[in-house]
């Protein structure tokens, strides 16, 4: 019985240590596909419950340059009645995936970030998604 067990525990370890690796290799896969030059559409939903609002708009423009050393430079055109915001924005930020299912952002000294989730992904465009309803479009 004792053998059995410990079978057991050495298969369910050795299994454990392959799913974390292979999460790693995934992970290292979508950050090769992330890093470069983005043209990004923000893209929100009004509230349904709220009244309809003609005079706000629902979408930003902008672009992303995702370096290879873990920074990342994001450029937002704010404009008037932009739900976004009316500035434009420059900033960098530290960037890393914890997942290969999962985008994080970082100021220097932040120990949380802002997590977006990675929807979908590939060479020339990605879909990810910040808080319930904010969905971010980028394309090469």
């Amino acid at each position: 019985m004792k053998k059995l067990k410990l079978v057991a525990l050495i298969l369910i370890t050795g299994l454990a240590i392959y799913a974390c690796s292979s999460s790693k290799e995934n992970a290292s896969e979508v950050s090769k596909t992330l890093v470069g030059d983005w043209k990004v559409q923000w893209i929100t939903y009004p509230d349904k419950n709220a009244p309809a609002n003609d005079s706000i708009n629902y979408t930003m423009n902008g672009e992303m340059n995702i370096k290879g050393d873990g920074k990342i430079t994001i450029n937002a055109y704010g404009y008037q009645n932009c739900i976004f915001g009316t500035d434009t924005l420059i900033h960098t930020l530290n960037w890393d995936l914890p997942s290969d299912s999962v985008l994080n952002l970082t100021n220097d000294g932040d120990k949380y970030g802002i997590p977006y989730s990675i929807l979908d992904l590939s060479e020339n465009k990605v879909k990810l998604q910040l808080v319930e309803d904010v969905y971010l479009f980028l394309t090469k």
